[in-house]
């Protein structure tokens, strides 16, 4: 997949624009346990959806989906083969299965009822993926498929084919936001996925727009660009839920999901370190004060 690097720094200059201003007197240790979708997991630092992963360690997403059990997070995945996705739900993982954007939609359908039926916590769909950046046109990819425009009417389909809590990806406008909110979708995830998008909005200048203009009314995850726990209070305090964190992952898998855990327990640690000196004691008593904008 061609990526942009121009957009990547974006992303970074737009974290690094927002500096951490210590209120250590009369703070406590924080507590970073989060809850999503009626569930308490450790952290709100959590695998993005890494497809493929079989060309970093053979045991390829279902081994990967271990680290998440080792760090009591929630676990997301990039596409997989169905048998793959049941496997990890087989195995005990609390986890976000996915699909890209595909014009059959009696496909999508029947993986959303059939995760569901098998213990899934989410479903997610890659919006972002529908157009090829080559062309203009809706991609037919020589891998995942024929993809499909989809409508509000669309996403209320897939809300109400199950119980299974929908999440859209790929959000980077308030418009897409509320057409979500209006599909009955219980989360989005803000991402221009991995700089896909020449030049496009860092997603957490966008995540801030959008949880002005729709309140607490979705759950917001952020993809894109966290390499830190700085990062993640940063990325948490413009208006994130929980961040999602995928190219850092890479390497640590390839030798093994137990140095997965090691990087995001590190990242987590280091959240804790600045809710702590910030005086933030939960993910839902935040000081956003303590974000200060660079302005030298």
């Amino acid at each position: 997949m061609k990526t942009h690097a121009a957009t990547d720094k974006l992303t970074r200059d737009y974290l690094d624009s927002w500096m951490i201003q210590p209120s250590y007197i009369g703070s406590e240790a924080a507590d970073i346990t989060a809850e999503y979708f009626g569930e308490t997991y450790r952290s709100p630092i959590m695998i993005s959806t890494l497809s493929g992963m079989t060309s970093v360690n053979p045991g390829g997403n279902v081994l990967l989906a271990k680290a998440a059990d080792m760090t009591g997070t929630l676990d997301w995945n990039g596409v997989l083969p169905k048998e793959e996705g049941l496997q990890i739900l087989e195995q005990g993982t609390r986890a976000v299965l996915s699909s890209k954007p595909l014009a059959d939609m009696d496909y999508v359908l029947d993986l959303i009822r059939t995760y569901a039926q098998h213990g899934a916590k989410a479903f997610v769909m890659d919006a972002d993926f529908i157009f090829d950046p080559d062309t203009g046109d809706v991609r037919n990819h020589p891998k995942f498929g024929q993809m499909g425009v989809k409508t509000i009417a669309d996403l209320k389909t897939m809300v109400q084919c199950s119980d299974l809590p929908i999440i859209i990806k790929g959000i980077l406008s308030i418009h897409d936001a509320e057409a979500c909110l209006e599909a009955g979708v219980k989360a989005i995830v803000v991402s221009h996925h991995m700089g896909m998008i020449d030049s496009a909005v860092p997603p957490y200048y966008a995540v801030g727009q959008i949880r002005k203009a729709l309140g607490n009314q979705l759950t917001i995850f952020g993809d894109c660009g966290i390499r830190s726990g700085a990062d993640a209070f940063k990325a948490l305090s413009l208006g994130c839920d929980g961040v999602l964190v995928a190219r850092p992952l890479m390497k640590p898998f390839a030798e093994g999901p137990e140095k997965v855990a090691e990087a995001l327990d590190q990242m987590s640690a280091e959240l804790k370190f600045c809710m702590s000196i910030t005086g933030s004691p939960n993910l839902k008593h935040l000081n956003c004060n303590s974000l200060v904008r660079r302005d030298f």
